[in-house]
């Protein structure tokens, strides 16, 4: 059963990666060259996401990442390491961690740039020349911070070795000093805390949990806020806005479902003490399709947020045409977001 799942895991790993390489090919062609509405940094924020989203799966894919949990902890390894060096593989995990943390990092700055984009014009200014460097810092901090506690916190010691060492023996057939490994153990056997590796799992809560606050915090307030804008707007504006609303709970609701949730119950697992033994590999599937998934979700729902506002385009085209004309002449990029925000309510 085991080399089954493991099995299938890998399979839908590589569709995973099929599929993020894919769709990325069609969305971001037509993110920086079809889509006129996509404009200044934004694009470039769905482009490196949906970059990242092919690195992260081919990372999962090329290095085979594994994830077993077994009573009271959780090994995190792979059975094929590409270099012999298994502390050098020991760091590609650990940068296959980051890489998870730098694109949950990165989707919470393509909220917030959305919401101040629709209601703090002015702050889009930190997102403009050099001081996109805050944004990358931003990522890039989240990012080596997962990887740093991953490696430093996780290494193995003579505790978790000896925990570990009958059962990927008796699992994988394979001992323990012979492939790169990093263990979760909060409680060893004899139920003593382990206080390192509870560390990481606050860590990691932390990082999860600040990202993912600001996604359904923006999320949440772009919805309320914008219903008390449109009080006085058309039926039709409304409907626009219902549209975008059921745009944004998918875009909330599935990063909850593959990179939030998965996560979260394997890492909390071993803190229950169950006598439990089982490969979750599936765990790195899931958050492999998350990309796939976004950016069918750009591809389809978005793309009917696109046609509303090119019906208005079929029913008096050269007023669509007429403001971006106007918009690509005026200087600076959150006046001009702000002018073609304004243009299309109007007509």
């Amino acid at each position: 059963m085991f080399d089954y799942l493991n099995l299938l895991s890998e399979k839908l790993g590589r569709v995973a990666l099929f599929l993020s390489i894919f769709l990325g090919l069609i969305l971001i062609p037509l993110t920086l060259f079809g889509i006129r509405k996509i404009f200044g940094t934004y694009k470039y924020l769905m482009v490196a996401f949906t970059s990242l989203g092919v690195v992260l799966a081919a990372t999962e894919t090329l290095f085979h990442v594994n994830l077993h949990l077994y009573n009271n902890g959780m090994i995190y390894f792979t059975l094929t390491p590409i270099l012999e060096n298994l502390e050098v593989m020991a760091v590609i995990l650990s940068v296959y961690a980051g890489l998870y943390a730098t694109t949950i990092s990165l989707l919470a700055v393509q909220f917030l740039y959305r919401y101040w984009a629709l209601f703090t014009l002015r702050l889009l200014k930190y997102f403009k020349n050099w001081k996109l460097i805050i944004w990358v810092f931003y990522c890039s901090f989240f990012g080596g911070l997962l990887s740093s506690c991953v490696f430093f916190l996780l290494k193995k010691d003579s505790v978790s070795e000896e925990y570990f060492q009958g059962e990927m023996m008796l699992r994988y057939n394979v001992s323990i000093t012979e492939i790169p490994v990093l263990i979760i153990l909060p409680f060893d056997s004899n139920g003593k805390v382990r206080w390192v590796d509870l560390m990481y799992i606050v860590m990691l809560s932390c990082i999860m949990g600040s990202q993912y606050l600001v996604m359904t915090y923006c999320g949440w307030m772009m919805h309320s806020r914008m219903e008390l804008k449109l009080e006085h707007f058309s039926a039709a504006l409304k409907h626009h806005h219902r549209q975008l609303f059921r745009t944004l709970v998918l875009q909330i609701t599935t990063p909850t479902i593959f990179l939030f949730t998965p996560l979260i119950i394997v890492s909390y697992l071993p803190l229950a003490q169950l006598e439990i033994s089982f490969p979750v590999r599936w765990v790195f599937c899931a958050i492999s399709f998350y990309p796939v998934m976004d950016s069918i979700i750009v591809l389809v729902v978005v793309s009917e947020y696109r046609f509303a506002v090119q019906s208005r385009e079929f029913k008096n085209p050269k007023k669509s045409e007429h403001c971006f004309r106007i918009m690509e002449k005026i200087p600076g990029e959150y006046k001009r977001i702000a002018y073609f925000r304004d243009c299309i309510m109007r007509q």
